[in-house]
């Protein structure tokens, strides 16, 4: 969990941490690294009340008459088309200084998708395009230039998920449920626009592993500095080419093979060895 939060946490014991704003009048919501934050209005002194109105997001919080984000957040269970896949591509942005400019940047970005289902703001940040699937969408890469241009157009700053493709049936509000889940991780992500590959691993990391004991104690065990760290990443994403991994790190082969013998007897890991490398690239993360 974010730091801002946690100290958020700390001082309102009984705020939560959700993925949708509260729509109940009776609370107060935040926006916080790309999460939400929901307070009891009646939790707090009058004081707390008055200081917390000035930067809720509640007036934001309205609710959406839209018939796909009912059937994909479980308020119906009408399935708005049948017989076709589509995809649902998530996304933040920010410094939009009115509502006129984001529906001017969402027809913006709407438009450069050839098979629009529909598209549409959730909150003053968040929103939603849905696309049905065809033999001409763009791939993660194409979708990260397009919104590079629409960004430097618009002075905004944005962070689009893009989904998987699925069948529209009864199954769907569930792997959205996922999908939202894996959307506000990636907000965390350094990419501006991510997709289940590139967010899974640290989705499953911080779901299953980072509060064990195990995973708490192999961490201290390879409490190292940062060419260290640098060279386990690089190895990794040179898939263990040694070659590759030398150049661009800008060190001899014999440098790096020497590194690597001192980081095994220093830990008991063998980054030679793919398993012991990814183990460690993943208490990395």
């Amino acid at each position: 969990m974010l730091g801002s939060i946690a100290k958020l946490l700390e001082l309102y014991p009984d705020a939560k941490v959700v993925i949708e704003p509260s729509s109940d009048p009776h609370n107060y919501n935040f926006l916080i690294s790309g999460q939400w934050v929901t307070i009891k209005k009646d939790h707090l002194s009058n004081r707390e009340k008055f200081l917390l109105s000035l930067v809720s997001q509640d007036n934001n919080n309205k609710s959406i008459n839209n018939q796909w984000w009912n059937f994909l957040v479980h308020e119906t269970d009408k399935i708005p088309a049948e017989k076709i896949n589509v995809r649902v591509l998530q996304f933040e942005v920010q410094k939009l200084e009115s509502d006129d400019r984001a529906n001017e940047w969402l027809s913006v970005f709407e438009d450069t998708f050839d098979d629009v289902v529909d598209s549409f703001w959730i909150n003053k940040y968040t929103g939603i395009l849905i696309e049905k699937e065809t033999n001409t969408n763009m791939d993660k890469l194409e979708v990260q230039r397009m919104i590079e241009l629409v960004d430097s157009d618009f002075y905004t700053k944005s962070h689009v998920y893009v989904g998987q493709f699925w069948p529209v049936n009864d199954k769907l509000p569930n792997i959205f449920d996922m999908e939202r889940q894996l959307f506000h991780k990636s907000l965390e992500m350094k990419e501006r626009v991510n997709n289940l590959s590139t967010v899974i691993l640290d989705f499953l990391i911080e779901q299953n592993l980072k509060n064990t004991d195990m995973f708490k104690s192999l961490k201290t065990k390879i409490n190292i500095d940062s060419k260290t760290t640098q060279m386990i990443n690089t190895l990794y994403k040179c898939d263990s080419n040694l070659a590759k991994t030398s150049k661009m790190l800008f060190l001899h082969r014999n440098t790096l093979l020497y590194r690597m013998e001192k980081f095994h007897e220093q830990t008991g890991f063998d980054l030679k060895d793919r398993d012991d490398l990814v183990l460690c690239f993943l208490l990395l993360k």
